[in-house]
């Protein structure tokens, strides 16, 4: 019964990402119970884009530490996705784009910086607000 309970209250509590911090290094949940696939209505779009600035191999590892800081903000209701830019051939090198929901601008820069990549110095990155003109997008 208080797995139900648990389950209901993680449907209906949609927290932002503000303040998630990857403590653990256990295995994450291939599918979480709920992701989020569009913004609070007090929330906004939010991009950061970014390029490698250190050898590949130095980055690496934190490269897999933000995929599953990525995968583990999904898992506790952040609205986020993330992905590599990629060249003319489809081949990455391009560096990275994250897309992603937050109150305000201050909520989105603390986010990206508690990033692996960012937090490690492995990118130079630029963080931008978003307002769909035409159209907009949805998670999946």
């Amino acid at each position: 019964m208080r797995n139900i309970a648990l389950m209901i209250a993680m449907i209906l509590f949609q927290p932002s990402c503000q303040s998630f911090t990857l403590t653990s290094h256990r295995p994450l949940p291939t599918t979480a119970l709920h992701v989020r696939s569009v913004p609070n209505e007090d929330e906004s779009w939010f991009v950061k884009t970014e390029q490698f600035c250190k050898p590949f191999p130095e980055v690496k590892p934190h490269l897999e530490a933000h995929r599953e800081w990525v995968a583990a903000l999904r898992s506790e209701g952040c609205c986020i996705t993330s992905g590599y830019r990629v060249d003319s051939d489809g081949k990455p090198g391009g560096g990275g784009l994250m897309f992603f929901a937050a109150r305000n601008y201050d909520e989105a820069e603390k986010l990206v910086r508690q990033d692996p990549l960012v937090a490690n110095e492995c990118v130079d990155w630029r963080l931008n607000g978003w307002i769909p003109e035409v159209g907009d997008i949805q998670m999946r």
